[in-house]
């Protein structure tokens, strides 16, 4: 074979054939493995390539030859002629043992070369994925901050609000009443509020004590056999907001036609059954609310009352366009008219006294106050020496029950402020109390136990545990109007017993988790249930049996 070599490199003059062979061997098996049939020659380092895939690589590897950092270009790649034509060489046979060997040998080698190729880029991918990793937790750790900081823009925000309102116009916002109240040293104006307090508390008393000894049990109450066959007649889901759910109170109308609720969420909404609506939502508190109530019978045109974890009590007033009939709902509402400071700390239970004229109010640090329902001003203020959980009055209006958090019921005159009874409910606060119309019963509820206790002997009646009644955990109990039946709020059923006997007449299915109960009407036509997941449930006992 001969060749044709420029001067410009003089070492590549006349090679021998024995080297053109060899560098056919060594160095062309680089980029094809096959005897070239094209061949070239590179002028830096004298390697022969296949010209096709030579040209490839270049074109791939930006001018770089194979195995070496020169840069090729096309003026020191050399042509290779050959006067006879080119015959490729027989491949090995696989007949020998050492053409077997060398084909093994081959093999092993490509398949290590693999293998190592492998566990580079193996180890390359998690490198990479160690980096995507730590930055999608960085990422995650900012937005978790950044959502905190929105969410504490939004409280800071609110609480501005709340407290911006105080300040506007007397026209626009309620009054702020005065916290302390009048002694014996300084009356007010026109008396001494706690002697006109004690007055009516004595005057509501003896007259309603009187006539429950003539009172007879209403001939069209509904039935024991109408209870027992009582199902869930309607339910009122998405009240309130779902951003903290929870209803935590509820009071209702006579009739069952108006729905009072407390929510988690800041706020109490009043929402009207026959038109499917929510007439009105109360905002202002800046924590969750404990507690709400009606003053007096429930109507649009009543006042309400609530209180909130803080610390505060306030009093609305209905706007004058609910009394309009056939009004726009959207002009329906409450106004607040006082708010209340005088507690120090979470204020957990509100109770409206037999008259209507005031209302009770415990707080969390042991302290109580009786206020004045048409303005709020506290009247009357005292404390125990435990933290409170629930305040109740007694149907007379005598005495007030007050539940603790640590497991007791006190029975308090409020004239004297003295505590006539300590009762040992059980472990943990108390999370419900009621008093019977017939003014001896009474119901403690606690997360394990519902108990009814006898006040005449200061006894233990009758009580239910968690596996009594295959419940979870227990959130209140109440008598109805009558005193004839008791319903309790379990986990995820209400129960209903005759207290005559304390004989189990209906267990209520409730798909959701029930936090407060009330009966509906003076002839126990229903119960409402209020429940942690902003709804509410309403049971009715069978028409047929009425």
């Amino acid at each position: 074979m001969s060749f044709i070599c420029s001067r410009k490199y003089p070492h590549l003059q006349r090679p021998s054939l024995h080297n053109i062979t060899l560098n056919l061997n060594v160095y062309f098996i680089v980029v094809s493995g096959e005897a070239p049939t094209e061949a070239v020659i590179s002028g830096k380092t004298g390697r022969v390539y296949e010209k096709r895939l030579l040209q490839k690589y270049l074109d791939e590897n930006r001018h770089h030859e194979p195995q070496s950092e020169h840069e090729l270009t096309a003026d020191d790649i050399i042509a290779v002629h050959g006067d006879a034509p080119s015959v490729k060489p027989r491949p090995p046979t696989l007949t020998s043992i050492p053409a077997l060997l060398s084909t093994f040998q081959n093999e092993w080698d490509a398949l290590v070369l693999e293998t190592f190729s492998l566990k580079q880029q193996y180890h390359q991918v998690r490198q990479e994925l160690s980096q995507a990793l730590y930055q999608n937790d960085a990422a995650c750790r900012v937005v978790a901050r950044l959502m905190k900081e929105r969410d504490d823009a939004r409280t800071a925000l609110a609480t501005l609000q709340a407290q911006v309102s105080a300040f506007e116009p007397p026209t626009k916002t309620p009054m702020e009443v005065d916290t302390q109240p009048p002694t014996a040293e300084e009356p007010a104006a026109d008396g001494d509020p706690a002697q006109a307090y004690y007055d009516t508390a004595a005057e509501t008393a003896k007259a309603l004590s009187k006539g429950r000894v003539k009172r007879e049990v209403p001939a069209d109450l509904a039935s024991a056999d109408a209870w027992k066959s009582a199902k869930e007649s309607a339910a009122v889901a998405s009240l309130h907001t779902t951003t903290k759910p929870g209803i935590t109170a509820l009071d209702v109308a006579q009739a069952g036609t108006l729905l009072l609720t407390a929510g988690m969420d800041n706020h109490a909404e009043v929402y009207a059954r026959p038109s499917d609506t929510v007439i009105g939502t109360l905002k202002g508190h800046t924590k969750r609310l404990t507690a709400a109530l009606w003053l007096g019978p429930a109507s649009p045109t009543a006042a309400i009352i609530t209180a909130s974890a803080d610390k505060s009590v306030r009093v609305w007033a209905a706007k004058p366009a609910n009394a309009e009939e056939g009004a726009d709902v959207r002009a329906m509402g409450w106004v607040k008219k006082a708010i209340v400071k005088h507690h120090k700390a979470e204020v957990v239970g509100l109770a409206l006294h037999p008259s209507g004229k005031y209302f009770a109010s415990a707080a969390a640090d042991g302290q109580w106050a009786i206020h004045d329902a048409e303005a709020g001003a506290v009247v009357v203020s005292g404390s125990v020496d435990a933290p409170l959980s629930q305040v109740a009055y007694h149907p007379d209006g005598a005495f007030l029950g007050l539940g603790t958090a640590d497991g007791s019921a006190k029975i308090l005159d409020v004239r004297q402020q003295q505590v006539l009874a300590t009762l040992p409910v059980g472990e943990g606060p108390v999370t419900g109390l009621h008093f019977s119309e017939n003014g001896y019963h009474f119901a403690t509820t606690t997360k394990d136990e519902v108990a009814v206790w006898d006040l005449r002997k200061q006894t233990k009646t009758h009580a239910w545990s968690l596996a009594d009644l295959s419940a979870e955990a227990f959130a209140d109990a109440r008598f109805d109007a009558s005193g004839k039946y008791l319903a309790v709020a379990a986990t995820a059923a209400v129960h209903v017993f005759r207290v005559k006997g304390w004989l189990s007449l209906a267990v209520l299915p409730c798909a959701d988790t029930a936090n407060a109960l009330q009966w509906i009407g003076h002839l126990s036509t229903g119960l409402a249930v209020a429940c942690l997941e902003n709804s509410v449930h309403i049971y009715e006992p069978s028409s047929s049996s009425l």
